[in-house]
């Protein structure tokens, strides 16, 4: 099977007694040349075929009848006739990094079908335990942590949402996708070179268990192994599942645009109305590390002050906040125990385990950090609560020139934590030292009443 034994050890390889065949419900389509990057669909009866390592589809004769009526019809050819449940309908495997250019060897690789056999599997085939959800995916930057959780895991949420494949007996079998259509991966992704994949798998190993997944169930399409658990020989190269889906293109945080590093960054905002989307997302990775996401923040001392510092390794965001450690303790006191109104810590959040960071978000009443991938943890951060962004307002560098919010179009939609944006250049000036006093007080002022 495509990834892990234990699932191997629930899976059937017996000749079923009716046929096999699949179907597709897509939705999205915009009618564009570039429809197939909104798109995404699900699908019954997906397949894994382990000798050409690919996604399969079986057609049913009535679907192969639909396609020969549309194969003929002068409609189609046009543009101006379309069906959503066309089993060779393209999607965008992952989230578009619009630093690729725009062309068939760069973004557009991304464009996907799964392939399509003209007749229905008749043959012996191994099943995939009853619920598990096949999801062939393409990761887009898994380097940062930043890319992982937004540009990866939260569309690979989404989806499932959308097609209501959350909970009750849904279990997440995420593949990641390597490219066959280019020579070489594409800048900032996995497979670009050794030390890249190597950081890749480190930060699937760690978080991958917020989308409820064990690691050692994700493999990519080049290593994924069929393996029988009495140490047989496979008896057919198609690993089944009775449900599926693929197309990530817009459901990242991002759309069509960046992070925020350039001025039409901040033209329109890809993520207006997503808050509920963005709170659920929060509540389902914490429900799957055994945390309780329904606490909101605290309105009785002790308020917990967190201040997360060298979040980054950019010289523009790494900071270690010493004057507002400073400035904080001499407005609150330097109390850290219950008995304290108000307790100021400092927290290396990559130090701990994922859980253990998503705990010391939640448990806060205000992060202050800087913005970008470090920032992530934020998301975990109770309802009602604050936090205090500081942001390259002169970022270094020939390619940027703008004042840099990054993923502000992320944090400014979530509708659960008040965010506010101060700007790196002048952070340690007196003004500003007392600015962020005044706005600390003002957000335990506010969560007291919440």
């Amino acid at each position: 099977q495509p990834s892990t034994a234990s699932a191997a050890s629930s899976s059937s390889s017996s000749p079923p007694s009716e046929p096999l065949h699949s179907t597709a419900h897509c939705i999205g389509e915009t009618f564009h040349d570039k429809s197939w990057v909104h798109r995404s669909c699900e699908y019954r009866n997906i397949c894994f075929d382990t000798a050409e390592k690919e996604f399969v589809l079986f057609r049913s004769p009535t679907e192969a009848s639909l396609v020969d009526a549309l194969d003929r019809h002068d409609m189609v050819q046009n543009g101006l006739l379309t069906i959503s449940s066309a089993l060779n309908t393209s999607v965008s495997l992952g989230g578009i990094n619009m630093k690729w250019k725009w062309e068939p060897t760069e973004a557009q690789a991304l464009e996907w079908a799964p392939i399509v056999r003209d007749a229905e599997l008749t043959g012996g085939y191994y099943l995939l335990p009853e619920g598990t959800v096949l999801l062939p995916f393409h990761s887009m930057a898994a380097v940062n942590v930043g890319h992982l959780m937004w540009d990866d895991f939260l569309p690979i949420y989404s989806i499932l949402s959308m097609f209501e494949m959350l909970g009750g007996t849904s279990t997440l079998m995420p593949v990641r996708y390597v490219l066959k259509n280019r020579p070489r991966a594409l800048w900032a992704t996995c497979n670009l070179r050794d030390e890249t994949l190597a950081q890749c798998k480190a930060f699937f190993k760690k978080f991958l268990p917020l989308l409820g997944v064990e690691p050692r169930i994700m493999r990519s399409t080049e290593d994924s192994v069929l393996s029988i658990t009495d140490g047989s020989q496979p008896k057919s190269r198609y690993v089944c599942s009775s449900k599926g889906a693929a197309g990530l293109g817009m459901l990242t945080d991002h759309g069509l645009k960046t992070h925020g590093w350039d001025k039409p960054d901040y033209e329109y905002s890809h993520n207006t109305g997503r808050g509920p989307v963005f709170n659920s997302f929060r509540n389902f990775m914490m429900r799957n590390v055994g945390l309780d996401p329904m606490k909101s923040v605290s309105t009785e001392p002790p308020y917990i002050i967190t201040v997360s510092p060298a979040s980054s390794k950019d010289p523009d965001r790494r900071h270690v906040f010493n004057a507002q450690i400073d400035a904080l303790k001499k407005a609150f006191g330097a109390g850290n125990d219950d008995k304290s109104e108000v307790i100021i810590r400092t927290v290396v959040f990559k130090s701990y385990s994922v859980a253990e960071q998503v705990k010391l978000a939640s448990e806060s009443a205000v992060i202050v950090g800087a913005c970008g991938g470090g920032a992530v943890t934020n998301m975990f951060l109770p309802k009602g609560s604050g936090m205090v962004l500081y942001y390259p307002d002169k970022p270094k560098g020939r390619m940027h020139n703008y004042p840099a919010r990054l993923d502000w179009d992320y944090f400014n939609n979530q509708g659960y934590i008040r965010v506010h944006w101060l700007p790196v250049s002048s952070m340690n000036s007196a003004n500003d030292l007392d600015l962020l006093v005044k706005l600390v007080k003002n957000e335990i002022e506010t969560i007291s009443h919440h």
